[in-house]
C-alpha cells in the first residue's frame, strides 16, 4: 500500500510539471483515488481498534489468571497481539501521512487549474 501511495505521488508530481496537462482530469483522476485511500483508512482503523481492543481484553484476562501453562500461553498471546498492534500502527501512520500529502497535492492541482482558468463543476 505505501508503494502504491508513493508511485501515484510521483505520477501526480510529474503530471504537474507537464505544460500540457489537463488539470481537470488530474484533479478527477487524484480525487478518484482520495476516495479509494479514504477508504482503505477507514477500513484500517476498524482493524486496528479491534486488534487493540482484543489486545487490552487479553491482557486484562492475563493479569487475572492464575500462574501455571495458562500464563504462558497467555503472555504469548499478549506478545503476538502486542506485535500485530504495532505493525497496525505504523502501517496506519504511513497510510494517513500519505493521504494528508495528497491532500496538499489537491490543492496545488487545484490552484493550477485556476490559474490556468480551467472551469470546475
Amino acid at each position: 500500500m505505501n508503494n502504491r501511495l508513493k508511485e501515484h505521488e510521483k505520477s501526480i508530481i510529474s503530471a504537474l510539471n507537464d505544460a500540457d496537462t489537463d488539470f481537470n482530469r488530474l484533479l478527477d483522476y487524484h480525487k478518484t483515488w482520495i476516495a479509494f485511500m479514504q477508504h482503505e483508512r477507514l477500513i484500517h482503523l476498524i482493524v486496528t481498534m479491534t486488534v487493540a481492543i482484543v489486545l487490552i481484553i487479553a491482557f486484562g484476562i492475563t493479569l487475572m489468571g492464575d500462574s501455571g501453562t495458562y500464563l504462558f500461553y497467555a503472555i504469548a498471546l499478549d506478545g503476538i497481539l502486542g506485535i500485530l498492534f504495532g505493525f497496525y500502527i505504523v502501517h496506519y501512520f504511513q497510510l494517513e501521512n500519505g493521504v494528508q500529502r495528497w491532500y496538499g497535492l489537491y490543492d496545488e492541482i487545484l490552484r493550477r487549474s485556476r490559474e490556468k482558468g480551467e472551469k470546475h463543476e
